[in-house]
């Protein structure tokens, strides 16, 4: 008899536990809920900082389960509405090294390269016509990787097209980059730099705008030079048109653009155009709407 009353209290014990657990589980699922909803909501009223806050509060209270991979996710795109580049890229890899395998891994690349692209853009740049594009290119040379990363390894996602759309801009603005260099060492007579500059652009940007006026800008380099033959056979070659054509499929990163190390402090700002998230819609948009 004594037996059986000590298995009944253990039962009883156990179910108390199992109850305890349970109920501890369901207030952390609650508590949450309630912060990621006050973070959507912030996200929702475009208020970045209120929604970084408590983001990064949810994350470091309650650091798995669903509500803690719907955050990773949504703050990717709040760092980068708030023109933080630094932080939204390191959220995206952050939440590719959490969620190898997640379905919005494709997201968190596109919003890395959005980020990066725009890190030069402000509107009183635009507004006044500074052309951004001859400012600081690393960030761009990081964001054609990481486009490239959508088209090769996720070619039948939702962001592959406009991928391929951002590879071709960035494509031409590197070689306007390139000629732009020549350009500034044309300025100052130093010609053997203005032509290597200018044969790089005719070289690796094929098929872009910036070949004809990098073939002008070689001949006047070859003329300064003396080198009157090589001037010559340049402008036999832009007459024809024997200029290589811009090769089909994603264009090879060219060699110097993608060695530069040349860093102008940026003045980032938010876009004034909200991407799409992971299902089509703003990250805000829902929670479950993004798995």
């Amino acid at each position: 008899m004594k037996r059986f009353f000590i298995i009944l209290l253990t039962i009883g014990l156990l179910a108390g536990c199992a109850s305890t657990d349970q109920s501890g589980t369901e207030l952390r699922n609650a508590q949450a809920a309630a912060l990621y909803q006050t973070a959507k909501s912030a996200l929702d009223r475009g208020d970045w900082q209120t929604a970084t806050t408590e983001y990064e509060a949810l994350q470091a209270q309650y650091p798995f389960g669903t509500y803690a991979t719907q955050a990773q996710l949504d703050i990717i795109y709040v760092y980068y509405r708030a023109g933080d580049v630094a932080s939204a890229v390191a959220a995206a890899e952050r939440f590719r090294r959490i969620n190898p395998r997640h379905q919005s891994v494709p997201y968190s690349w596109y919003m890395q390269g959005l980020a990066l692209e725009e890190k030069n853009e402000d509107m009183l740049k635009r507004w006044v016509g500074v052309d951004t594009t001859l400012r600081d290119p690393v960030p761009r040379r990081q964001a054609f990787d990481a486009y490239t990363t959508i088209v090769e390894r996720f070619p039948d996602s939702d962001y592959a097209g406009d991928a391929r759309a951002r590879l071709a801009v960035l494509f031409n603005e590197g070689a306007r980059y390139q000629l732009s260099v020549g350009q500034f060492y044309a300025d100052r007579q130093a010609w053997v730099a203005a032509a290597q500059r200018a044969i790089t652009v005719i070289n690796e940007f094929a098929g872009t705008p910036s070949v004809e006026p990098a073939m002008q800008l070689l001949t006047r380099a070859y003329e300064a030079l003396g080198l009157t033959d090589l001037a010559a056979g340049v402008v036999a070659a832009s007459q024809a048109g024997t200029a290589a054509e811009r090769p089909a499929g994603i264009p090879d990163m060219p060699s110097l653009y993608e060695g530069e190390t040349i860093e102008v402090p940026p003045a980032p700002q938010p876009s004034t155009q909200a991407p799409s998230g992971p299902s089509g819609t703003t990250p805000g948009g829902g929670m479950m709407d993004n798995y």
